[in-house]
């Protein structure tokens, strides 16, 4: 399952946007499990092309005034670009990446529920 560059881009974000809005930080073991998810998408991306690409992301995502409406509009230009089992995909990898540290919060479920019911899944 590639990706081209856009997607993983917003992937990238959403993901990014996910693991540290629902509970204010970003672990370790997330952010490995944010990259480990990038690289499913993308296999043949070099690692050091995918590090830049993250760190990228992080610094877009410290620059948006209003980062869960970027991410929404991000989760809607996802619906049209990818076919419904992609879209599953996404949700798998929130899935994933809520339960990497560990625990996964309310807050986590409220955003896996909205953006599954933004994809129309």
């Amino acid at each position: 399952m590639a990706a081209d560059k856009s997607v993983l881009e917003s992937l990238a974000f959403l993901y990014l946007t996910f693991s540290h809005s629902t509970d204010g930080e970003v672990s370790g073991d997330e952010m490995k499990a944010l990259a480990a998810k990038l690289r499913e998408w993308a296999p043949s991306v070099e690692l050091g092309e995918l590090g830049e690409l993250l760190k990228s992301t992080v610094a877009r995502y410290k620059g948006a005034a209003d980062k869960l409406g970027e991410a929404r509009t991000i989760t809607g230009s996802l619906e049209g670009a990818l076919d419904k089992e992609q879209l599953g995909k996404v949700l798998a990898d929130l899935e994933e990446l809520a339960a990497a540290d560990g625990e996964v919060i309310e807050a986590e479920k409220t955003f896996i529920a909205d953006t599954r019911k933004a994809f129309g899944l």
